[in-house]
């Protein structure tokens, strides 16, 4: 359970991106008077809504908002040509560790603290198969996300399986086909881009880079059935 502390702690929040629902990143740019100033690189959007909330974007292990132990995301939809509303992609919780992980068990896990409570905020970034500018997604929504025991049950048998492989040397067969919360996903310059993990007889060898990553399966079942649809429909009209 979410205690009042931390509530009262999201509640400015959770009021700027209320009244930012409907709002493109480029009108949002201009009310930050970032807009001819930022170019549009890949992820700007991303740090134009943790402007915008007044957050210092860091790859550190702490959480986001480290006073009450939250996480915040941004989460990018997309419309099917059918119509449905699916995560764009998967979303990058952490950098793994290999050897860090190895030595951990699911109660001392570092990425439990990044799982926690996240605050996801949404945008539509993709429609119906058409790839729109950053100035042009539109802010949808957010969801305050704190996983439930059956929840965590999965979360932790992904952690497992992935924990497994890395143990036993094999930290460079891990494959994001794996999971069904959470997958390894390959995250460096290059395929040489590569870092130190356990050999399973107590050396080391080299793995390609890898974070936990949500699957979309977790934002597409857990996540976007929670949310205010609303300003999607009214763009489609």
């Amino acid at each position: 359970m979410i205690n009042s502390k931390t509530l009262e702690a999201l509640q400015p929040l959770f009021e700027i991106i209320k009244n930012a629902k409907g709002k493109t990143i480029g009108q949002i740019k201009e009310e930050l008077f970032i807009g001819d100033k930022c170019k549009m690189k890949k992820g700007a959007s991303g740090l134009i809504v943790e402007n915008l909330l007044g957050i210092n974007n860091n790859n550190r292990d702490e959480a986001d908002l480290p006073e009450i132990g939250c996480e915040v995301k941004i989460l990018p939809l997309q419309i099917n040509r059918d119509g449905a509303i699916k995560a764009k992609e998967p979303t990058a919780i952490q950098m793994i560790n290999y050897c860090q992980v190895a030595q951990e068990t699911w109660e001392t896990a570092k990425l439990r603290t990044k799982i926690n409570i996240t605050f996801w905020v949404v945008y539509l970034a993709k429609e119906y198969g058409k790839k729109l500018s950053q100035d042009d997604y539109t802010i949808v929504d957010y969801f305050l996300d704190h996983p439930n025991a059956s929840q965590l049950a999965i979360f932790q048998k992904d952690w497992e399986e992935i924990q497994t492989y890395i143990v036993r040397g094999d930290a460079d067969k891990l494959s994001c086909s794996m999971g069904v919360f959470i997958e390894p996903k390959t995250k460096g310059a290059n395929n040489q881009d590569k870092t130190i993990a356990p050999d399973g007889k107590g050396g080391t060898i080299y793995a390609r880079r890898r974070a936990f990553y949500y699957k979309k399966n977790y934002t597409n079942t857990q996540i976007i059935p929670n949310l205010d649809l609303s300003v999607v429909k009214k763009i489609n009209e």
